[in-house]
């Protein structure tokens, strides 16, 4: 059994009260907003809580480790998994930088994001790996390396020059900063993957679409592409050609955090079951003493409970196991559509309706079943070492 620290205690307290104050009111509205909306006003809210520094290293102002951070994506996807999502995004792209040992960056960098947050002007990052032909082959450590990247980067003096097209990028449309890994091999290969950082007000930066999305709309997902984008060497976040260590040790980290969204999606619509099971009156009182209703609850409060403690013990690796993380994911995601859909079951007609919430939390949770990797894709992470 797993005991939360004292530190891992007051985030749960803290993020779990600012989440019940401010998420639980403002979920519908996030939801409802055009496609590529950020509020700017709970952004400041999360500036005020340091929610934006929080996963930066420790000696650079960062107050969460792995557990702590998943601990806090639960709470806020309990009543917005949307904003969890954005400020998991923006973490795994601060992750980009500071696993990627250049004391430059960080320099540059962490500093930047811990000023402009007190100053409540939030400084979001971004991280772009997918792209429309190429996204589970980056993911999965057994793929050949034979498809054909879209994003290159060629040599340019001291530098290099980034030009082509990345897609499904989390936050990409308001991030300061974002890590973009391309290839330098001249066939295109994955073989050649390198990471850079890039700053977006760089020449030849375009978001290019703004995609609507079925759920976890409070995190707006993009296309852009680059266009003989300069980057200077400094600005390398990997050895030429040596972006796959990174990338792999980034989805390991992902996957656990979007297990712990997972996790508070799954507890937001048992708490929302739970709710309307005790007001809801058929049969000459509350519908929770039917026993139907009991066992439905009762299996969804035993399946979040084992997703979380295999959350927890995903999170509490450092660092992050690629197949341990990928067991959690899918895990609880699976247990986050099987929670909703009973929550949706348990409403009833009610249920389907966007105002009663269950309805966003059922596309929210399908949501996870597709970050941070498919779970067809985490599977087989989860038998690689078993084919070794």
């Amino acid at each position: 059994m797993f005991e939360l620290t004292e530190a891992q205690q007051g985030v749960r307290s803290s993020v779990g009260r600012f989440a019940r104050r401010e998420l639980r009111w403002l979920a519908g509205k996030l939801d409802a907003a055009p496609p590529g909306s950020l509020d700017a006003d709970l952004l400041a809210l999360c500036c005020d809580v340091g929610m934006l520094s929080a996963q930066l290293p420790a000696d650079y102002g960062g107050t969460m480790d792995g557990l702590s951070a998943a601990v806090a994506a639960e709470e806020l996807a309990c009543w917005d998994a949307g904003t969890a999502a954005l400020l998991m995004a923006n973490g795994q792209a601060q992750a980009a930088v500071s696993l990627s040992g250049n004391r430059y960056l960080m320099d540059l960098l962490f500093p930047e994001i811990v000023a402009a947050e007190t100053a409540r002007q939030p400084l979001l990052c971004a991280l772009a790996l997918s792209e429309r032909h190429m996204g589970s082959d980056l993911q999965h450590p057994d793929a050949p390396a034979t498809g054909r990247m879209m994003v290159t980067a060629k040599r340019r003096g001291d530098g290099y020059a980034l030009s082509g097209r990345k897609a499904y990028c989390a936050a990409g449309n308001a991030a300061r900063w974002i890590a973009v890994f391309a290839t330098l091999s001249e066939d295109r290969s994955p073989e050649g993957l390198t990471g850079f950082l890039i700053p977006t007000d760089a020449p030849g930066f375009h978001v290019s679409e703004v995609l609507p999305i079925m759920g976890l709309r409070a995190c707006p997902l993009v296309e852009f592409y680059v266009e003989n984008v300069r980057v200077p060497r400094e600005h390398l976040l990997t050895a030429e050609g040596g972006g796959a260590d990174l990338v792999h040790k980034l989805i390991a980290r992902g996957r656990a955090q979007a297990a712990a969204v997972a996790v508070g999606i799954a507890r937001g619509a048992y708490e929302l079951a739970h709710r309307h099971a005790v007001g809801r009156v058929q049969g000459g009182g509350p519908i929770l003493g039917h026993q139907m209703v009991q066992g439905a609850l009762a299996d969804m409060a035993m399946r979040i409970e084992a997703a979380r403690l295999l959350t927890h013990k995903a999170a509490l690796c450092d660092p992050p196991q690629l197949a341990l993380s990928s067991m959690a994911k899918v895990f609880a995601s699976e247990v986050a559509v099987q929670a909703a859909g009973d929550a949706v079951q348990l409403l009833g007609a009610y249920g389907t309706t966007r105002k009663s919430g269950a309805e966003k939390i059922y596309r929210d949770a399908k949501m996870t079943q597709i970050l941070a990797g498919t779970n067809d894709i985490c599977r087989l992470a989860v038998t690689a070492p078993l084919r070794q």
